[in-house]
């Protein structure tokens, strides 16, 4: 086929080089456009990170605010909590304090409240009688079966306050109350004598209260005014109370009183 050219039309513009036409992908325009969209991808995220960050999120949001929320609404609710616990012991130690005063408080009372009574009995001898019970007027002392020297010897006065006829059983003479001599004799198997000899050979008698209790009493003796008293066959152990009487009331007389086991000894 024959095409027709007018004359005057201006010639056709030369091929490219290399033959065909360019894609459209990589002309300027699909360049320009295609770096736009990337710069928008960077820049969209970037600018919600800056300026929404401290905004609250919305109602209908699902990224991990809540989360964030939901961590700081616990670490309240533990601070409270050890707020609690922290008041809770404090009351709990000053309760313990006071319990344990008022246990201490109650035990003292108790030790004090603790006391003990002692009841003392004290034997009475009626006024004007001789009595056992006081202190020797002179001596208190012990002799053994087989004493040396033997006879023992001390002195003594006679007289008293006590008219001893109250005794009876030929009972006689003045006395004081307490003894005049105490001796705790250790028995053998001797008998036991007491006898006293005045200054001057004068009137005076003699009482012996032995260990049993028993009242032995004597006037004049071996043909003398001086009282014996004997205790024959084997002599009880004890306590001899010894009283050196004057014959007439108001009298003192001195002398020596003794004290034997042996019979060649006696006024």
């Amino acid at each position: 086929m024959t095409y027709y050219q007018d004359p005057a039309a201006p010639p056709p513009p030369p091929p490219p080089p290399g033959g065909g036409s360019a894609a459209w992908w990589r002309t300027p325009t699909a360049l320009f456009l295609f770096g736009i969209v990337i710069a928008a991808a960077i820049a969209v995220p970037v600018v919600f990170f800056v300026f929404g960050g401290d905004e609250e999120p919305s109602a209908g949001s699902t990224t991990s605010m809540p989360t964030t929320t939901t961590a700081a609404t616990t670490t309240t609710a533990a601070t409270t909590t050890s707020a609690a616990t922290t008041t809770t012991a404090a009351t709990t130690t000053t309760a313990a304090t006071t319990t344990t005063a008022a246990t201490t408080t109650t035990a003292a009372t108790t030790t004090t409240a603790t006391t003990t009574t002692t009841t003392t009995t004290t034997t009475t001898v009626p006024p004007g009688t001789l009595d056992p019970t006081r202190p020797a007027n002179y001596e208190e002392f012990s002799l053994a079966n087989g004493f040396v020297p033997d006879p023992w010897s001390g002195r003594a006065r006679s007289g008293g306050l006590v008219n001893v006829s109250y005794l009876g059983g030929g009972c006689t003479g003045w006395a004081s109350s307490a003894p005049d001599f105490q001796v705790n004799y250790t028995a053998g198997d001797s008998s036991l004598r007491f006898y006293f000899i005045s200054d001057g050979g004068a009137d005076t008698t003699l009482i012996v209260n032995d260990p049993l209790g028993n009242w032995q009493c004597n006037d004049d003796s071996y043909g003398t005014l001086h009282p014996t008293v004997d205790f024959l066959g084997t002599a009880p152990s004890g306590i001899y109370d010894v009283w050196i009487g004057s014959y007439a009331e108001g009298t003192n007389i001195d002398g020596l009183l003794y004290i034997t086991e042996l019979d060649a000894n006696h006024p």
